[in-house]
């Protein structure tokens, strides 16, 4: 045996070793492979009859390890798509692991841009599971009676159900009480045994209602559930419904939550939640509030862009509540929104105080569901989340076959790493293109013009001043911004929060009408968007008929009595002193508002501290470095700008905004013709004109007569 010829054969099968399965990595039945780098290859031959020693051979093992190593890492990634996140998950075989938050926040809303690939450049197939907490089990009791004894409601049920029994719902048409509960079970019906003492039930007139009581699972064939009377009258119990012990609760995680802005009404409470992630289904948003006693009704709304302008939808909506009965633990549910999808960062909570003061809140919590991914580990190493591709349909593999099956593995822990960038990717930033100028602009329509004042580039938040407000059209469509000479994409959000200034007032009685108390109201601008006008009292009874009008001029000049909304005052020493407020169904024309309260034979009303609130809106839009923007305004003739921006309204919402500011106000033309004549005076005015029209037919029919013939 030629020991050249042995050492020769050796080599070679070591570097034959050393390279991976060629179908493993450039199998051309698989559609999703793509191509990598090309690697150089080294290979050392060692001829029959040739002499090579040991070094050589090794020299070359090495420099093969090192290039199959290099070509393993090289791979890129798919252009199309923009992020990629690696995930490292080490237990082989079949795996469940939670998608990262950064993940899903990146990737499309109905995760359909999803895609996981090995560091090798193979896309593995994978599963989503969203699990979500099931509907809750009923059942209908077969026997119900329900009695009255003594103070107590008694209802006796007979059960039917051979299965544990962890709770019951009882049923009423009664919509305000609250008594409590106890509850005790039978196997035989003469014998029981108590199994829950003291639970709350309750429908308040705002809607909050808890008619289910919860006790500790177990199997009774008899029920026997007895409301307590003493401290007020008895409620019709007409049913019951029985809940067989529940399935085991759909996991959950903590969401991050922050409130960026606060904003108080007279009757509301409105938050802006951000959210550390988005295109999550909530499992409940709850509210940390240091109040000992409250009932609630919340909202929960996210934003969209439609035509482009911001329109609010709600998602979800519910009670939160908080007493204690006397002697008894206090009892709370704060939680609401469980199991709702949620597209945005920014969501938008609203409490709804009506006449109780705002809540002391002190934090804001929410928990998620997680996404699960199941896919076959075969090969140890790092995984690669890829997302962020506009385009891409939703990927088919066969394991979404086998589904149910794959829900029952147990998650295993990933770990997660930093979301970035894909180096591949090529389409610019969306973004990026809202700072950019569009069309030039002729401003010489427009009448007004403010300066934009940014704290930072970026995405801005602007909101709309009383002088913008009062001077532009009611509709909006004249807004403009403008930098540079070219217009600057935006987009018009109509919040449903009214804002509040003070309003002056000096007691203007007329001596003609001894029974009318009025009040001359001063606004701080003509045409503002009023919609309802508040003040105080502390008279403890009294019924009073209000009115609210102005004095709008006609086209002569005369003015005329306008109505803009009514209302009657009531209140009774049962009620506690509040506010009282007249809605208003026209927004005023001019600066002058009137209030007239009808007295009758009564003694007039002491009445002080008006305020005045009204709509608002502001502009989202996107400022570079070094721009001075100005926004423009006052043009009646004006449409509605029509920019692309719903293309990208999901990442306008969902970045973090800067607070822009609006300067001092420019006038750039003159007041027109038609609003000169129904100003203040456009009496005078309308006369001088007319003056002038007169005197100029005059002259036309003086040059037009014929001339006297002369005197001979």
């Amino acid at each position: 045996m030629n020991p050249n010829s042995e050492a020769a054969r050796r080599t070679e099968a070591s570097s034959a070793s050393l390279q991976p399965p060629v179908s493993r990595v450039f199998n051309p039945e698989t559609p999703r492979t793509f191509p990598h780098r090309p690697a150089r290859r080294t290979v050392c031959r060692l001829q029959a009859g040739e002499t090579a020693d040991c070094k050589s051979a090794l020299q070359c093992l090495a420099i093969l390890t090192f290039l199959l190593c290099l070509n393993a890492h090289s791979a890129e990634l798919p252009a199309a798509w923009k992020n990629s996140q690696p995930v490292t998950v080490t237990q082989p075989g079949l795996v469940r692991f939670s998608v990262p938050l950064d993940t899903l926040d990146a990737a499309r809303a109905g995760l359909e841009d999803l895609r996981i690939y090995e560091a090798t450049g193979r896309e593995v197939p994978f599963d989503l599971d969203r699990p979500v907490q099931r509907a809750v089990l009923t059942a209908a009791p077969r026997k119900f009676i329900s009695r009255i004894e003594s103070n107590t409601t008694v209802a006796i049920i007979e059960t039917g159900l051979a299965q544990p029994v962890a709770g019951v719902t009882l049923q009423t048409p009664s919509r305000d009480f609250l008594k409590a509960v106890g509850v005790e079970g039978s196997s035989d019906g003469a014998r029981w045994a108590t199994i829950a003492d003291g639970l709350p039930v309750f429908a308040l007139p705002g809607g909050a209602t808890q008619l289910r009581v919860n006790f500790p699972a177990g199997t009774w064939p008899h029920l026997r559930v007895t409301l307590n009377d003493q401290r007020a009258n008895p409620i019709p119990v007409t049913g019951a419904v029985l809940h067989p012990e529940s399935a085991e609760a759909a996991p959950a995680e903590p969401l991050g939550v922050e409130i960026t802005e606060r904003a108080e009404t007279d009757r509301e409470t409105r938050l802006t939640l951000r959210l550390n992630g988005g295109n999550v289904t909530l499992a409940g948003l709850s509210l940390n509030a240091m109040d000992q006693l409250f009932s609630r009704r919340v909202s929960l709304a996210q934003r969209s862009v439609s035509e482009g302008e911001v329109r609010e939808s709600v998602i979800a909506s519910g009670h939160i509540f908080r007493f204690a009965l006397e002697g008894r633990a206090a009892v709370s549910n704060v939680t609401f929104a469980v199991d709702v999808p949620v597209q945005a960062r920014e969501l938008l909570l609203t409490i709804h105080n009506e006449d109780n003061p705002p809540l002391a809140l002190a934090a804001v919590e929410a928990k998620r569901r997680p996404v699960f991914a199941l896919l076959l580990n075969d090969r140890p190493g790092p995984l690669q989340l890829l997302s962020g591709n506009a385009q891409c349909p939703a990927p088919k593999y066969d394991l979404a076959t086998l589904r149910r099956d794959l829900r029952t593995v147990p998650p295993v822990t990933a770990q997660g790493g930093k979301l970035v960038v894909n180096p591949a990717f090529t389409a610019p930033d969306p973004l990026a293109l809202l700072a950019a100028g569009t069309t030039p602009l002729d401003v010489s329509p427009w009448r007004f013009r403010k300066a934009v004042r940014l704290a930072a580039a970026g995405m801005q938040q602007l909101d709309l001043d009383l002088e913008v407000l009062a001077s532009g059209a009611q509709s909006f469509a004249d807004l403009r911004l403008v930098t540079g000479g070219q217009q600057v994409p935006f987009i018009l959000e109509r919040t449903p929060v009214q804002l509040s200034f003070p309003v002056a007032a000096t007691k203007a009685d007329d001596p003609k009408r001894p029974r009318t108390s009025r009040w001359s109201l001063t606004l701080p601008h003509k045409s503002l968007p009023l919609t309802r006008l508040t003040c105080e009292t502390s008279a403890p009874l009294f019924r009073r008929d209000v009115v609210v009008f102005e004095e709008r001029a006609d086209s002569r000049g005369e003015k005329h009595r306008f109505a803009l909304g009514n209302a009657t005052w009531v209140r009774t020493p049962e009620q506690k002193p509040g506010k009282l407020v007249i809605t208003l169904n026209q927004a005023p024309a001019t600066d002058r508002l009137w209030l007239e309260v009808e007295n009758g034979d009564n003694p007039p009303l002491a009445i002080a501290s008006f305020t005045a609130w009204h709509s608002t809106a502001r502009v989202l839009f996107r400022a570079v470095t070094g721009s001075v923007p100005a926004l423009y305004y006052g043009n009646a003739k004006a449409s509605f700008p029509r920019y692309d921006l719903d293309l990208v309204a999901r990442q306008i919402l969902s970045a973090e905004k800067s607070k822009a500011t609006l300067g001092l106000e420019e006038s750039l033309k003159g007041t027109p013709l038609g609003e000169s004549l129904a100003g203040t005076k456009g009496n005078a005015l309308f006369w001088g004109v007319l003056v002038l029209v007169v005197a100029g037919l005059l002259f036309v029919l003086t040059r037009m007569l014929p001339k006297p013939p002369e005197a001979k």
